[in-house]
């Protein structure tokens, strides 16, 4: 029997060393990866371009611990995009970590871009999920009259940015990043001329298309994969995104490097079930032509 029809009964500890190598060399062994924008990516970059200097955008830090890995940087380039471009945003979030993770990610990008808080962007934090539905009414409503303070205390009021922010028809966008299933909520309780885009983890994304398809939805980034690709977007269009203060070098987003091994992993998955279908050729081949000799 020869090697392509005992291909399929290889030792499975042999995948698995070869997975690990393949994962490990391609993070610690730079090299550059080719990033296709999607339609939905694209337009997901393009609303945040184009918000009015007049409008704010509201961020939707609906995530936690459990989806960092597709969440974090898929939120980390939509804000990096706002401070570049000098847009002016709120925080808020449904989910207990998402609000708290998302300030400590913006004071950090921040400080690199040279924007201070309260003037270029403000969080108004945690509100329980059961509450998310009053909460959006009200904003419909009123900032000031839903928030009297924000997260740090200040009085809306007296935050300089909040100035002209009177309701939800002053935010151009909401750009809810989430791992969990509060998009239909903001569906049902925002109205134009407020637009949505979200950023999701994976295994959720194909649920998204609809709304998408429908218009209900403006943008899309899906997983690791959409983090990725708006990430190589914002790096093309703006070259200050990614600066590393010390070197002054442009470097890849999170997601761009995480993209790295995982693209390879899955290109070896690939050519194992390429190669284990064409070792089961063979090798009935093999057998047919031993049965026909006898």
């Amino acid at each position: 029997m020869g090697f392509l029809a005992r291909f399929q009964f290889i030792d499975r500890r042999i995948i698995y060393v070869c997975v690990f190598v393949i994962v490990f060399g391609a993070l610690i062994v730079p090299f550059p990866l080719p990033m296709v924008v999607s339609p939905e990516v694209e337009s997901f970059y393009r609303e945040v371009e184009n918000t009015p200097d007049n409008k704010v955008v509201l961020i939707g830090a609906d995530w936690g611990a459990g989806t960092r890995a597709e969440n974090r940087p898929q939120i980390a380039a939509v804000i990096e995009h706002l401070l570049i471009t000098k847009k002016k945003f709120i925080i808020l979030g449904f989910a207990q970590q998402g609000p708290e993770f998302t300030l400590d990610l913006t004071e950090e990008l921040a400080k690199k871009h040279g924007r201070k808080y309260g003037e270029d962007f403000c969080s108004f934090g945690f509100k329980p999920a059961g509450a998310i539905d009053s909460t959006l009414l009200s904003l419909g409503q009123s900032f000031k009259g839903t928030f009297a303070r924000d997260e740090k205390g200040n009085k809306t009021a007296e935050i300089p940015m909040m100035k002209n922010v009177n309701s939800m028809a002053d935010v151009h966008l909401i750009a809810e990043v989430t791992g969990s299933g509060f998009m239909e909520s903001y569906l049902r309780r925002v109205t134009k001329p407020t637009k949505i885009a979200q950023g999701c983890t994976g295994i959720i994304g194909p649920e998204q298309y609809a709304y998408l398809d429908s218009g209900q939805l403006v943008g899309l980034m899906v997983g690791m994969k959409g983090a990725a690709e708006y990430e190589a977007k914002l790096r093309r269009e703006h070259p200050e995104a990614g600066v590393d203060p010390v070197t002054k070098k442009q470097l890849p987003g999170d997601a761009m490097i995480a993209m790295r091994p995982q693209s390879l992993a899955h290109v070896f998955i690939i050519l194992l079930i390429i190669m284990g279908n064409i070792s089961v050729y063979v090798a009935r081949k093999q057998a047919a032509e031993k049965g026909a000799k006898a």
